[in-house]
């Protein structure tokens, strides 16, 4: 004989109950974000050089002229996760 539950199955109205708490919760935080004054001078302090080279790559990109040296990539990387002490 097979007995079954009476309603929906594997409904639990306490986690139910729980979970409609939590979501309230979260609607009355609001983010917010702050940015020191020391990362707004540094964000105003350009090098010409660093700008000049960030135009001529955003170029090469949108031509589609940009590319990548793979094996150069790969060894950054691997110079990065393994001499990292």
């Amino acid at each position: 004989m097979k007995i079954t539950n009476y309603g929906p199955s594997g409904l639990n109205p306490y986690m139910q109950q729980k979970t409609e708490t939590i979501k309230k919760k979260a609607e009355k935080t609001n983010d917010q974000i702050e940015i020191s004054s020391e990362a707004l001078k540094l964000q105003q302090q350009t090098d010409p050089a660093r700008q000049e080279k960030i135009a001529h790559i955003k170029d090469q990109i949108q031509n589609g002229t940009y590319k990548i040296d793979h094996q150069e990539l790969a060894k950054s990387i691997y110079n990065y996760y393994v001499n990292k002490k």
